[in-house]
């Protein structure tokens, strides 16, 4: 790939927002324009550069699609694309993350993870479980979880979890659950007993994130390079996330053994 071309595909936001739109259909001038939230005047100039680059033509019907080529190229552009825009959310951020116990597939494929948000506490509610990740599961009928780090709260936030009959599929680490059944029996009796409650275990050595995944959002902790929590977290709301994180959960359930309820 040339330099040129190189430049063409990513140093326009809106030339690459619209070759992902063509990606999926063929599309008018209005329909651009009200898709991409542009002007006639600012998109036509992209539109002559990609078509002069012999990606993108227009239809006899008006109507602008990729060429052959266009489509080949955009296919293979977009998992990129995805990728780049989710570690320039916020690149500081992910200069400091561990994400080498993330599976190779999943890691190939984080652009995924879609629009992220970087939630971080302010000093007075550092020790607490932040309240995005309360308010974004306070109506779930579903969740899958997984935790790697020890919080005080965390027991009593499954068993409120599992005493509002929400389905839970929950995996701990070792030292997690040790925690747990040592230091929270009646919360961990709740939660084991409950009917729509399955709670699993893998090995500390896993080295796993922690994440909680409703049907509506996906609420991540990656440790930092150190592998400790540094109270850095990112939610996010997106289709492809939420299935990002269930594939991840599958991942680490095939790893796990159950615990005997």
């Amino acid at each position: 790939m040339t330099d040129e071309l190189i430049e063409t595909l990513f140093l326009s936001e809106k030339r690459e927002n619209l070759l992902i739109l063509l990606l999926d259909k063929t599309v008018d001038i209005k329909e651009i324009n009200s898709t991409l939230d542009v002007t006639s005047s600012s998109i036509l100039p992209q539109i002559k550069k990609l078509r002069e680059a012999g990606l993108v033509q227009k239809a006899d019907n008006g109507n602008y699609e990729l060429t052959t080529i266009g489509r080949v190229i955009v296919e293979n552009m977009k998992p990129l694309s995805r990728m780049l825009k989710v570690f320039d959310k916020s690149d500081a951020y992910w200069d400091e993350r561990k994400l080498d116990t993330i599976p190779e597939d999943l890691l190939n494929n984080i652009g995924n993870l879609g629009n992220i948000e970087l939630v971080m506490p302010d000093l007075d509610h550092m020790y607490e479980i932040p309240e995005q990740l309360i308010s974004n599961t306070r109506d779930a009928k579903e969740m899958c979880a997984l935790v790697s780090y020890f919080h005080p709260d965390f027991p009593r936030f499954y068993e409120e979890l599992a005493n509002r009959r929400v389905k839970l599929d929950l995996i701990v680490t070792d030292s997690v659950f040790e925690r747990m059944k040592n230091d929270y029996e009646e919360e961990m009796k709740n939660i084991l007993e409950a009917e729509n409650t399955t709670f699993l275990v893998c090995n500390n050595d896993q080295e796993p994130p922690t994440f909680n995944v409703t049907e509506k959002c996906a609420y991540i902790t990656f440790f930092n390079i150190q592998g400790r929590y540094d109270h850095q977290d990112i939610i996010t709301h997106d289709d492809s996330a939420i299935n990002w994180c269930s594939d991840l959960f599958a991942h680490y359930m095939e790893v796990s053994r159950p615990v005997n309820k």
